[in-house]
């Protein structure tokens, strides 16, 4: 925190320069988590940038002894994200109603390079993507992301579902 301190006083008092120096430090990580949610790369910049502004606009309500800033941006940033998700009106598929097999719990794409990780989600649709995003890197239960981003239970895990079909042979063929 104390690496922050001077930069978030600076940035409360409004001061641009800073404000951009803190946006270009925290960039690299923040941009990775909206490419995850957002194949639209103009999408991914746009969630940054309002959730970064949330950041400026509520630098008073950041409490060190909760946690790390980065965390606290992070988390803004990613609420940003979920609240753009829950805006968006996913089609319900056709092929909801077959019976799903639950996850054995493994996570196929926790091993991978990022720019693996990104091959593969780009392969999926955006709502596939957004979901298997949370669920696989967010770390977010089917029960969250159903009250995060606003969509049934069963969407959801038809998502994974779908994730799953459509990443296996590319899992197998090309990472196993």
């Amino acid at each position: 925190m104390e690496e922050y301190h001077q930069l978030i006083q600076e940035c409360r008092a409004n001061n641009r320069i800073s404000q951009e120096k803190l946006y270009r430090q925290f960039y690299p990580g923040l941009i990775l988590l909206c490419k995850r949610l957002f194949a639209d790369d103009r999408d991914a910049v746009e969630t940054l940038n309002d959730g970064m502004l949330k950041v400026f606009t509520q630098l008073d309500k950041f409490q060190p002894n909760k946690g790390s800033f980065f965390n606290w941006v992070y988390t803004i940033v990613r609420n940003t994200a979920l609240d753009k998700l829950r805006l968006r009106k996913f089609p319900e598929s056709e092929e909801m109603n077959y019976s799903l097999n639950e996850s054995s719990g493994e996570n196929p794409i926790s091993s991978l390079e990022a720019k693996d990780i990104y091959f593969l989600l780009d392969t999926l649709s955006p709502a596939t993507r957004a979901v298997c995003s949370l669920f696989y890197l967010e770390g977010f239960s089917i029960k969250e992301i159903v009250e995060k981003i606003g969509i049934s239970a069963g969407t959801v895990k038809w998502h994974l579902s779908e994730t799953r079909k459509r990443l296996k042979p590319m899992l197998e063929k090309f990472y196993l």
